[in-house]
């Protein structure tokens, strides 16, 4: 899934140049995965209380492969658009239902841990279609740059399918609607879905654009899946720490949306030089390291944590969808992309107030 919904973002120029768009409607492209990601949330969240897990990711994830196969053949940018379009609704409900599916296996500072080696591997998938597609650029013109997902997928699909008759994925209990509805109005759910928005904002907007960003500096090589590499190891350090140094779910999220924050103002503001080409990797591992404890936090504040992961996974994507938009409209406004940093640094601000309210809910 990752290497399906990042892959593309490896080779800007091969969209660009294919079918005549700029870097506003090459921001579409991941734009257009990411609204499905928001319409499938509610049905993901009735979904999970009425079947296991396991059932649901083998259905989901076979789809999502299928799908991905036919957008390397689009003839024109809007079919383009409109296959990720579909695609997204199925890998919406994998994102959606993997992560609830953890909750159920892991409890405690475990699930932490397990929701961020989860996310690590979305952005594995990332790291590797920024090494192999410009490969497949040259070798194929581009087919392959979407479909090898396909191939990617059967081991998934395998290992479920050998479970397909677990009962430790199924919902422990009928939960009834007004149980459901109480996530919305939940104050640690709402705070981590604020939290959420910045994560998942700035992590898309850095995977979208890194390549381009690397270009316009003068780099040129696997410096961009180096940056997805080290977001992998973010997500799987920030769920680890929890364990490691016993250290809270909110001061993760607080500590690392600082670091955020640093880093994305001074890319803001920073002149030409090694700085530039360092930073992103700071501030992709800062931005990575909080999934697993805002998946964690929000699954640990109500017992329906399908439906409170849905939610938090529905407004961050909601509020990240117009990002590459916005990002890209910046980008071919002004020749660089300074703005879209200072929007990053204003909702990583909003994080550390969210991740600070949690921890006085919690008290």
């Amino acid at each position: 899934m990752g290497y399906v919904m990042f892959g593309y973002a490896g080779v800007p120029d091969f969209y660009l140049n294919q079918y005549d768009i700029s870097y506003a409607s090459f921001g579409l492209m991941l734009s257009a995965t990411l609204l499905p990601f928001v319409l499938v949330q509610w049905p993901a969240s009735r979904l999970v209380e009425r079947t296991t897990t396991t059932r649901l990711l083998i259905t989901g994830t076979v789809i999502q492969a299928g799908l991905a196969v036919t957008v390397d053949f689009a003839p024109t940018f809007p079919v383009v658009l409109g296959l990720r379009f579909l695609w997204g609704v199925a890998a919406g409900l994998v994102l959606s239902v993997g992560a609830t599916h953890v909750a159920r296996l892991y409890r405690g500072d475990a699930a932490s841990r397990q929701q961020g080696v989860y996310g690590g591997m979305l952005t594995f998938g990332g790291a590797f279609g920024f090494l192999i597609t410009p490969r497949l650029v040259t070798a194929t013109n581009g087919i392959g740059i979407h479909g090898l997902g396909a191939l990617i997928a059967i081991p998934a699909v395998v290992t479920l399918y050998l479970n397909r008759t677990d009962r430790l994925t199924a919902p422990s209990e009928r939960v009834s609607d007004a149980a459901s509805g109480s996530v919305l109005t939940n104050p640690v759910v709402v705070l981590a879905s604020v939290c959420y928005v910045a994560a998942i904002g700035s992590y898309l907007t850095l995977s979208a654009f890194i390549t381009s960003y690397f270009e316009d500096v003068g780099i040129l090589g696997p410096l961009n899946a180096l940056v997805l590499g080290v977001a992998t190891l973010g997500r799987a350090a920030g769920g680890s720490a929890v364990l490691s140094f016993r250290v809270t779910d909110p001061k993760i999220i607080a500590g690392a949306s600082t670091v955020a924050v640093f880093g994305f103002g001074t890319l803001a503001v920073a002149p030409s030089g090694p700085l530039r080409v360092g930073l992103p990797l700071l501030v992709m591992l800062a931005v990575s390291i909080p999934f697993g404890a805002i998946y964690n936090v929000a699954a640990d504040a109500t017992a329906t944590e399908g439906s409170a992961l849905a939610m938090v996974i529905a407004v961050g994507n909601l509020v990240a969808l117009v990002l590459p938009v916005v990002t890209g409209s910046i980008r071919d406004a002004t020749g660089s992309y300074e703005g879209a940093f200072l929007i990053l640094v204003g909702l990583n601000v909003l994080a550390i107030g969210a991740a600070v309210l949690i921890t006085r809910t919690h008290q």
